[in-house]
């Protein structure tokens, strides 16, 4: 239910900061100004309860609040999160094979860093997107295929929204930023935009990010499955096959099988989806409290889809082999989708499972989530 009260801004809990240096086999995670007085098991504990307890309250719009809008801090503002893979074990604790696209971003010898963000509980909704976008002439304000014969007890307008594609987006990244913000806080600079027809969806744009200010902007790939896996490589639960939650097939059944026990409480996919979407939030949350990570609708995120992700391997060759906030492959035909949607198997839900498509798709399980740097 929209609830209209004064627009008053976002609060979160204050987050108390320690240093922590966090160690493991399979990888290397630290957070810069953080005490390393406790034991790693206490420090862990401490700074993930910290993270899953700095959320922001409900979004506002036009001075109308909106339900499941809300965010959490992945990385926490003053801090940087580095990340340094030993091993593969990400991956293949789950699976066997060596299809590339199912084993993740966070290989071995693979280290990254990541800047402060937030990123959004839920996927954007349908109610989300028409409040942003209804008084834009040249917009689709509910492009939804699934817009009516909702589950009883499911909210229509909680939905993700589909049908968009990434250059749509990215536009309404800009929209909302211009709505709650200002102007100068967009991260995206948009030009040369084709649509379809008026109104439409953008087919074709040149499009530039500047990641270092405020506004809302789709989450690179790099922190999409950092966030999705629970933001802790030193946990047992970084080596889940989906977000929340271990599979129950062996990692030699894992690409085989097109149902998994293990998924069924955390995402909604082929075997438990009845052919559509599903009001977001319904499943369990991962230990960041972030919903529909694994299934309901695939997620646009900003990267240049390369199969290879070490395909830039000088970059990570070079210096002390980090690379700073990695945004993906320089040039390519196709931009990054993750999670899986209510149409695919299992396995292509997985938090490691990468795929893309032309930025101009738009298909009725393709959605996206929203994500904000806050240094």
């Amino acid at each position: 239910m929209k609830k209209t009260k004064e627009m008053v801004g976002r609060a979160f809990s204050a987050v108390t900061v320690f240093v922590l240096v966090l160690t493991a086999l399979s990888c290397r995670i630290s957070y810069s100004g953080l005490s390393n007085s406790d034991s790693s098991s206490t420090q862990t504990e401490r700074l993930y309860r910290t993270q899953e307890s700095a959320a922001f309250s409900e979004m506002t719009v036009n001075g109308t609040s909106y339900d499941k809008t809300g965010e959490v801090v992945i990385v926490p503002k003053g801090d940087a999160a580095d990340i340094s893979m030993t091993d593969d074990s990400s991956w293949s604790s789950y699976y066997g094979g060596i299809t590339k696209p199912f084993k993740g971003v966070f290989l071995k010898n693979r280290n990254v860093t990541l800047s402060p963000f937030v990123m959004g509980l839920y996927e954007v909704t349908q109610e989300l997107y028409a409040a942003v976008l209804s008084d834009d002439a040249e917009v689709i304000p509910d492009p939804a295929n699934f817009n009516s014969n909702s589950n009883t007890g499911e909210v229509q307008n909680r939905r993700p929204v589909e049908q968009v594609t990434w250059y749509d987006a990215v536009y309404f990244c800009n929209a909302l930023t211009k709505k709650t913000m200002t102007e100068n806080d967009c991260v995206y600079t948009i030009s040369e935009i084709r649509r379809n027809s008026i109104p439409g969806s953008i087919t074709n744009a040149i499009v530039m990010m500047d990641i270092s200010k405020k506004g809302y902007r789709l989450p690179t790939e790099t922190e999409w499955e950092f966030a999705a896996r629970g933001g802790n490589p030193a946990a047992e639960t970084w080596k889940n096959a989906y977000a929340g939650n271990q599979t129950e097939n062996t990692p030699a059944n894992f690409p085989v099988f097109k149902n998994d026990v293990g998924l069924n409480n955390y995402g909604w996919y082929t075997s438990n989806s009845g052919k559509k979407t599903h009001e977001v939030g319904l499943k369990t949350a991962n230990s960041l409290g972030l919903y529909d990570m694994s299934g309901n609708v695939r997620e646009w995120c900003w990267d240049v889809y390369d199969v290879n992700t070490l395909g830039n391997a000088s970059a990570y060759a070079a210096a002390d082999g980090k690379v700073s906030n990695p945004v993906g492959a320089v040039s390519g035909p196709y931009r990054v989708l993750r999670g899986g949607s209510w149409n695919g198997f299992s396995y292509y839900c997985a938090v490691s499972f990468r795929g893309g498509l032309t930025p101009n798709t738009k298909r009725d399980n393709i959605g996206f989530r929203l994500c904000r740097s806050t240094q």
